[in-house]
């Protein structure tokens, strides 16, 4: 009798939590959807002047990210990651957006204009349908989509989305965040451009990591040497977006001699209205890591200050100008041409 009423008791427990799981959901599983895609694109739209998107779609958080570990100087050449590109976007109501982009001058100064939509499945997917400047990264070389995958926001409220592109996490960086005046989808790009070029004019850019007199890292290998057999490495620099910021370890006894030891850091970059991004990031160790420079004067510089992540419940090293109220760690890093 008492097995029988054990049963009852537990039959009666399952369908009260069955009814219970029921209430949570007051709309079926398509409208649900729907509401998702709504509430994205109202999210797109709802921005006045538009947005600024980095695009970083192939990425590498491992390659060139131990400054003691020797690199061989016959994998240079056709070793180097990927960097970014950066777009400014303007979505309308009637499934247009308008759209500029780094690749040169001219597509910064000339919008594009083409659709999108917004579906959902596993994830709410933004997809740009027809042809943009975007599509241009959308092959074998650089390994973008057309269909990013909504992340949900970061710490600082960007949209952060993904692609099905790569199964590996942190192999792309997708991060959009609204422009804030209505001169922001030409000057911004337009200044991203400026600061691009600007570094990659640079003659002999070198790097140096460091907090007050105590240097961690600092490059003094000249990578971009204006010989005619180093013109490869000089395309491969630009055409990629990536750079290695080398150190000599073990200097040639003979002169004008390759080195014997090498290190670096290395990173994709990309052009910002305030400077400079790098990602996966100039990484020195699991907590020194610099992502974003601002140009002052012929230099690109960042200062690392602790912030309290909500999300995560936890601190995080964030470059000064983006977070000036954030606590001072002292870490510096500068970007500077040694010519």
């Amino acid at each position: 009798m008492r097995k029988y009423l054990f049963l009852l008791l537990l039959c009666l427990g399952t369908l009260a939590a069955c009814n219970s799981d029921d209430s949570v959901f007051k709309t079926s599983p398509t409208a649900r959807a729907q509401e998702a895609v709504d509430a994205l694109k109202q999210r797109l739209v709802s921005a006045p002047y538009g947005w600024r998107v980095l695009y970083f779609s192939r990425t590498d958080s491992l390659l060139y990210t131990q400054p003691d570990q020797d690199i061989p100087q016959s994998l240079l050449r056709g070793s180097y990651g990927y960097g970014g590109h950066c777009f400014t976007m303007r979505f309308t109501a009637d499934n247009k957006v308008e759209m500029r982009a780094d690749y040169s001058d001219n597509t910064a100064k000339t919008p594009e204009v083409s659709e999108f939509s917004i579906n959902r499945n596993s994830f709410t997917q933004l997809s740009f349908v027809t042809y943009s400047y975007l599509h241009r990264l959308v092959n074998e070389r650089f390994e973008g989509s057309s269909d990013w995958l909504f992340m949900g926001t970061d710490p600082d409220g960007a949209l952060m989305f993904r692609t099905a592109q790569h199964l590996r996490p942190a192999r792309e960086y997708i991060r959009m965040v609204p422009l804030q005046s209505p001169e922001g989808m030409a000057e911004v790009i337009q200044k991203s451009v400026e600061n691009r070029q600007w570094f990659e004019g640079m003659l002999n850019p070198q790097l140096r990591i460091h907090r007050g007199g105590r240097t961690y890292f600092q490059s003094d290998y000249f990578v971009k040497r204006p010989v005619e057999t180093n013109a490869p490495l000089l395309k491969e620099i630009k055409d990629k977006r990536y750079y290695l910021f080398v150190f000599v370890k073990q200097r040639n006894p003979i002169p004008d001699y390759p080195p014997k030891s090498i290190t670096g850091l290395g990173s994709g970059y990309v052009g910002t209205e305030q400077g400079l991004t790098f990602r996966a990031g100039l990484r020195y160790d699991n907590k020194i890591q610099f992502y974003d420079f601002v140009r002052n004067g012929n230099k690109f510089e960042a200062e690392l200050v602790e912030v309290y992540d909500t999300l995560l419940r936890s601190t995080r090293y964030v470059s000064r100008h983006l977070h000036p109220e954030g606590r001072i760690t002292g870490l510096k890093a500068e970007i500077w041409d040694a010519k």
